[in-house]
């Protein structure tokens, strides 16, 4: 914005009458002092000096206590502004041509907005791949592809590895959409591989937009690794499925050899001819799980044959020939076994939230089939409204609930807890036949594990659920994780608490049912169930886990994306083990070549952090130490960060799709952006022609009182002071 003026005026909203008082007040101690008073000075210049600067200090604070208004009104002009969006993707490179269109898009992006500042608007520039990222647009851009670099003294590189098309305007119009916007310029290929279709359901700014296209339109001749299916996680001694698809597009008559790599071992491969100038092989490979860990699986894609030299010389990029995943392989699954006396929604809701972690398997048994080979295949019991008043435990649940096993315990009204042991339940209920309905209210001291960050904005808006009427009290033993709340009056009674006895056995106990309804309201709320899943698989894992004594841990992901920051979060304990942030931690990250990367971590209330931001591509291992009561304790581990690829596709440039982005928001499609000689002038004046420059006149109106002036308090101090130091001086008092 443009300051264009600013303007003062006093506001005095006082009675006349007032205005007599205050003067005849002042007027009246002035004459008193120096035209009355026979003790100030003998001087009569001296005396009318005094009496002129008793006179305005009396006049000021009389003034003031009419209590006058300091109006302030400020202009300012706001300018039309035009946004420039850039693609900041690597697609825009695949095919023939790339450097021209790489000098043309630098071209186009530094000297296109200097047309519309000599026409008087403002320029905002952003780049984006999966969100906006602002951009000065008098900075080089360097684009890089397979190891090909156009640049000057550039700051921005253009080879993000995602494109969401629509989740840039949608930022847009979040942004700015009251800002005086008079269009949109956005540069792309048009290709979107992430987020919303840019052309349904999403949300433009009220403005004109205009599209310029990049990329190569053609069709190019590629040999890609389209698609790799496979499960992340397989189990030791069993092989597993990998399915891959392979496309070829202009080397009909050609043949293909795929081959499967594993951990850099060649395990099997395929040898395919390609039928038409467009075809797909869908192949798949079984793998041995030969061992624990994680195993790289590599999938390569080359022509073969007479002509596979020539032609593999007029692929439009070889770095889409081949894509590398990662399978865990695990020993085993935890298994969970769900008790319960009927069938119920909160059944469902169960099964669905703890399959949701793929390390675990559920079965569901009623009370009346259970049988005593089923029981000791399962880590973890979960029991269903059980035992009923009219319905004692079956023997078999009984001993389970007896041995160490950990418990889940779920009831609403009809489940009779007093026929539990309270050593297990952690609770004593002193419950009726009767029912109603509880809300739920975070303990904000619980701390036997992270909640989900959206519980507990959650928990507002969650529906009741239904349980007993009457009391519980907590023993010693319970960590409350949710309390009652009766519409809006909190209690202190356990609604979702867990309970450690004395001989280390954990259960945990949830007092009312309709948890079903809890997993959609979650998914309304947030289009997924994740806070709801995450309470459900947060106490299986506490449960299900024995006491960790470590004084030094740390916990870091294995498998990264590369668009994924890499983040660590530590925890130190005292021999008490209790937190304590009162160390130094130190983390060095190696890369493939033993490379060293040193960090520090920073602390957080009673955990420590650390972001090393994104890392390239690769295989890493990490070592990480602190010096605790005078000995070291380390921990180490390995971290992959895949590659993304999905940008390295032959698919043409989409132009097409920005005609009709520009047709249904009242803009226009400038052209494709193919060559240096961009002819920035001709586009801005199709820009001109379809926009409406405007400037808003802001006013601001600032009232404050005249009193609050720290200014007027010295100069009256100042005044005073002056006015007793030469009375006292000529003899006065």
């Amino acid at each position: 914005m443009t300051l264009l003026s600013i303007l003062s005026d006093l506001i005095v909203d006082a009675p006349i009458w007032t205005w007599g008082v205050a003067g005849a007040f002042a007027v009246g101690f002035t004459l008193l002092r120096y035209a009355v008073g026979t003790d100030g000075p003998r001087k009569v210049w001296l005396r009318w000096g005094l009496g002129i600067v008793r006179l305005f200090v009396l006049g000021v604070l009389c003034f003031l206590l009419l209590e006058p208004i300091l109006r302030t009104l400020t202009q300012e002009v706001e300018r039309s502004t035009m946004l420039f969006v850039h693609d900041g993707t690597s697609s825009q490179w695949v095919g023939e041509d790339s450097t021209a269109r790489r000098l043309a898009l630098t071209e186009w992006a530094l000297h296109a907005p200097d047309v519309f500042i000599e026409n008087g608007y403002e320029i905002e520039s952003f780049i984006f791949g999966t969100q906006l990222s602002s951009l000065d647009h008098t900075e080089s851009l360097r684009t890089e592809v397979d190891g090909s670099t156009t640049s000057g003294t550039s700051t921005v590189t253009m080879n993000l590895p995602r494109t969401d098309i629509g989740a840039a305007i949608e930022e847009l119009n979040d942004k700015f959409s009251h800002r005086n916007i008079a269009g949109v310029i956005f540069t792309t290929d048009g290709l979107s591989n992430r987020g919303l279709d840019p052309e349904f359901g999403t949300q433009f700014l009220e403005v004109p937009h205009f599209f310029v296209g990049t990329g190569d339109t053609t069709s190019i001749r590629d040999v890609l690794v389209d698609q790799i299916l496979y499960n992340e996680v397989a189990y030791l001694g069993n092989d597993f499925p990998i399915e891959t698809i392979i496309k070829a597009r202009g080397y009909k008559g050609s043949s293909v050899k795929t081959s499967l790599y594993v951990n850099g071992e060649l395990v099997d491969e395929v040898v395919w001819s390609v039928n038409s100038e467009l075809d797909a092989e869908k192949i798949r490979f079984q793998v041995p799980a030969n061992k624990a860990g994680t195993e790289k699986i590599k999938i390569v894609s080359r022509l073969v044959g007479e002509t596979a030299r020539e032609n593999q010389a007029s692929e439009a990029t070889l770095s889409n020939n081949s894509k590398i995943v990662y399978v865990e392989i695990l020993e085993s699954k935890r298994r969970i076994l769900i008790v319960a006396d009927s069938p119920h929604p909160d059944i469902a809701a169960l099964k669905n939230a703890i399959l949701s972690n793929k390390h675990q398997v559920v079965e569901v048994v009623w009370a009346n089939d259970i049988d005593r080979d089923i029981l000791p295949t399962h880590e973890i019991l979960i029991l269903h409204n059980l035992p009923k008043a009219d319905s004692p435990l079956p023997g078999l649940v009984a001993e389970k609930i007896a041995s160490n096993t950990p418990i889940l315990f779920i009831g609403g009204a009809e489940t009779d807890f007093a026929q539990l042991p309270i050593e297990r339940t952690g609770i004593i209920s002193e419950q009726s036949n009767l029912q109603e309905s509880v809300e739920a209210s975070l303990n904000t001291g619980f701390s036997l594990f992270k909640t989900p960050d959206a519980m507990e904005p959650l928990l507002m808006s969650l529906p009741p659920l239904s349980t007993a009427l009457g009391k519980v009290r907590a023993s010693n033993s319970l960590e409350v994780m949710l309390y009652q709340r009766l519409i809006s009056l909190k209690t202190e009674w356990p609604l979702w608490a867990f309970n450690r006895d004395a001989s280390g056995r954990r259960s945990g106990v949830i007092l009312g049912d309709g948890l079903w309804r809890w997993r959609m309201e979650d998914y309304l709320r947030n289009d997924n169930f994740d806070v709801f899943d995450g309470m459900i698989n947060n106490s299986i894992q506490y449960l299900s886990s024995r006491d960790d004594v470590r004084r030094f841990r740390i916990s870091a992901p294995t498998i990264l994306d590369e668009d994924e920051r890499l983040k660590f979060s530590a925890q130190v304990y005292d021999a008490s083990l209790n937190p304590t942030t009162d160390v130094e931690i130190s983390l060095t990250l190696f890369d493939k070549d033993r490379k060293e990367f040193d960090y520090s971590f920073s602390t957080t209330s009673h955990h420590y952090t650390l972001n090393c931001g994104r890392l390239y591509p690769g295989e890493y291992s990490w070592i990480s130490n602190c010096i605790l009561d005078g000995k070291l304790y380390e921990e180490s581990g390995d971290i992959i960060i895949k590659a993304l690829k999905i940008e390295m596709s032959s698919i043409p440039a989409n132009h097409s799709l920005l005609m009709r982005l520009s047709d249904k928001n009242g803009g226009q499609y400038l052209g494709p952006l193919s060559s240096i000689d961009v002819n920035s002038e001709k586009w801005s004046d199709l820009v001109f022609a379809n926009v409406r420059k405007r400037d808003i006149l802001h006013e601001f109106t600032e009232r404050l009182d005249l009193i609050r002036y720290e200014l007027i308090l010295w100069i009256l101090l100042g005044a005073f002071t002056l006015e007793w130091v030469v009375r006292r001086r000529q003899g006065g008092y």
